[in-house]
């Protein structure tokens, strides 16, 4: 697990423990005992509600956590108007709360999932899911919450998830559509690692135009690195020589030969390679430029 993902995971927990903490201790549940306190029932009145409060209260004191909440759901959809539906689902938002903090994840997912299909349109119940996914490694599942996530509130973190698991399940269309959505993002004009992976992936297509539109947005995001940590810094020459050689390389097969020399002598100032030079004795020699290009195939030799 990176550490985006276990940070991500933490704040998912996290906010799933403090809408229990705000949602238990307050809301319905104590408005209805006061409303029960205080209405008269009749003798059929009472047997009816003392037959659903013995439905609910068993369905609470099950001690197997899934079949509680199973029994519990039954009885929020069957007794909807009932006065006991606010504790039945009171009951049921503490046993969520208790897989929270004893991880138990497979419960968490199913009961979750389960308050979901009756009830969707709650984000603290799909940040359950995807937290649940995730440590169960269900894909699938956790790219579904994370999209869910990212449509009620946009986040690069979540856009950067995303990239990743369908980079890793090789979903390249979905790949291509979040990295785009995080380029065009606001550090997405300085992530030059994204730009630069686009590059590879169209280079790889032998998609002409694409590749050069992420060669050129590749060199732009270089050119914003200010101060880059060690491990970056020494991989930023080798990256810049491999566009400045591929544009060289572009100009040089349409014959723009001083096009295609400017950017191998850039591709140079980063990585001395014969192929360089050569390149660049070609470009001389179709201008007629002998000596020069007699020269530059020495540099070759050497």
């Amino acid at each position: 697990m990176n550490r985006y993902s276990k940070m991500l995971l933490s704040l998912l927990l996290a906010f799933a423990a403090a809408f229990f903490i705000l949602g238990i201790t307050g809301g319905p549940v104590f408005a209805a005992f006061q409303d029960d306190a205080g209405e008269e029932m009749t003798e059929e009145e009472y047997e009816a509600y003392m037959a659903e409060y013995e439905l609910w209260e068993t369905a609470d004191k099950e001690p197997d956590i899934l079949k509680s909440g199973a029994m519990l759901m039954e009885f929020i959809q069957k007794n909807s108007g009932s006065t006991l539906a606010p504790y039945a689902i009171d009951s049921y938002m503490r046993l969520l709360n208790k897989c929270v903090e004893e991880k138990k994840y497979l419960e968490l997912g199913t009961l979750a999932e389960q308050w979901n299909n009756f009830k969707p349109g709650d984000e603290n119940i799909v940040r359950m899911i995807a937290a649940a996914a995730k440590e169960l490694n269900n894909t699938e599942k956790y790219i579904w919450a994370l999209e869910d996530m990212y449509k009620r509130t946009p986040q690069p973190g979540l856009a950067s998830e995303l990239a990743g698991l369908y980079k890793e399940t090789n979903n390249d269309a979905k790949y291509i559509e979040w990295t785009e959505v995080i380029l065009k993002g606001p550090e997405g004009a300085s992530d030059f690692l994204r730009h630069y992976d686009l590059y590879q992936y169209y280079s790889g297509k032998n998609d002409a135009a694409k590749t050069m539109e992420y060669t050129q947005s590749t060199l732009k995001a270089l050119e914003q690195v200010k101060s880059p940590p060690a491990d970056v810094a020494k991989v930023i020459p080798e990256i810049r020589y491999a566009l400045n050689h591929s544009i060289g390389v572009s100009h040089y097969t349409n014959k723009r030969y001083d096009d295609a020399m400017t950017y191998f002598l850039r591709a140079l100032r980063d990585k001395k390679y014969s192929n360089g030079y050569y390149l660049i004795g070609n470009c001389l020699w179709e201008q007629k430029k002998i000596l020069n290009a007699i020269m530059a195939f020495a540099k070759a030799q050497l």
